[in-house]
């Protein structure tokens, strides 16, 4: 299968080295520093799962249009960039491509599809931590290293098992969803919380969940999440708010989501995309979000980071 990462930084260089390794034909598009060591010393990867490994050789250009077709893009672009780097993929799609967005939001596989098109568009999400440790580095920390992914109207087709077996084959963790828009709106909740609460108080988890103040914001912003869900139609179990804390508190106390570590390094944030969509959400939908409200206000003088 002929694979394009559009975005090679944590995700995308986590998840195409990974299949690179396995022997599939991958191409990244980067920029920059880490493009430049890309092309001239390869992709290396540090994981606490699937241990260290380094790709000498790698494929990797800012130039989307110079690749040739492609049967599967794996979107792991930053929300903020999402519409501009669809835009860049439209010369090697086929009609038969398929582009699979891993991105925090819960809105990206439509926003997605107002550019490529909904028939090429699956819907997914992933929970890993992982980051640019230095150009042409990737290192994967903790132990959250899993995808889901699946049809946007449910049930399951030929093509996205195909894609199932392509992960597998490779040692990636990857479900097949029947439901993936319960799947992506439960990775929304939890991200809203963790990434929202970590780039306000520029706190690791352990500190926010210990402390009774911080942690009630933590638990807020995870129900009034839920509420949205629900009045979106979106089907969530009863027991989602408190499965998604249980999962938290048991990870590592040094943990920092995404948001919380380009926070803390001065770069642009995804707030729009988080905690800002669900207070968007709030007002169309007639549902109280204070706490989202807050964290978004609070961050989005700063949200697109140092310049």
């Amino acid at each position: 299968m002929r694979i394009v990462v559009m975005g090679a930084g944590g995700v995308g260089g986590y998840y195409g080295g990974v299949l690179a390794k396995s022997g599939q034909d991958v191409s990244f598009i980067a920029r920059g520093a880490h493009l430049e060591a890309l092309r001239a010393h390869g992709l290396r990867v540090e994981s606490q799962i699937m241990g260290e490994f380094a790709l000498p050789r790698v494929s990797a250009t800012d130039q989307p249009a110079t690749l040739g077709k492609a049967d599967l893009v794996l979107m792991t672009t930053k929300a903020y960039d999402l519409e501009a780097a669809a835009r860049g993929l439209l010369p090697i799609l086929t009609p038969d491509s398929l582009v699979l967005p891993l991105l925090n939001g819960v809105d990206i596989a439509e926003r997605l599809a107002t550019v490529v098109g909904m028939d090429r568009v699956l819907g997914g999400m992933c929970q890993i931590s992982s980051s640019i440790k230095a150009p042409g580095v990737v290192k994967q920390v903790g132990p959250l290293n899993r995808i889901v992914f699946g049809e946007l109207a449910g049930g399951s087709s030929p093509r996205a098992r195909a894609v199932l077996a392509v992960f597998k084959e490779a040692g990636i963790v990857a479900e097949l969803s029947e439901q993936i828009l319960v799947d992506i709106w439960k990775k929304y909740l939890a991200i809203c919380a963790a990434g929202g609460m970590t780039a306000l108080t520029r706190s690791t988890l352990g500190p926010i969940l210990k402390d009774p103040d911080t942690r009630a914001l933590f638990v807020g912003t995870l129900q009034e999440v839920a509420l949205l869900a629900r009045h979106k139609g979106v089907l969530l179990p009863d027991n989602t708010v408190q499965e998604v804390l249980a999962g938290y508190d048991k990870l590592p106390p040094e943990m920092r989501p995404s948001m919380g570590l380009s926070a803390l390094h001065g770069q642009p944030l995804e707030v729009e995309a988080l905690n800002g969509t669900a207070a968007r959400l709030g007002r169309e939908l007639g549902v109280p979000t204070p706490i989202n409200h807050f964290i978004y206000v609070a961050l989005k003088l700063v949200a697109e980071g140092k310049k």
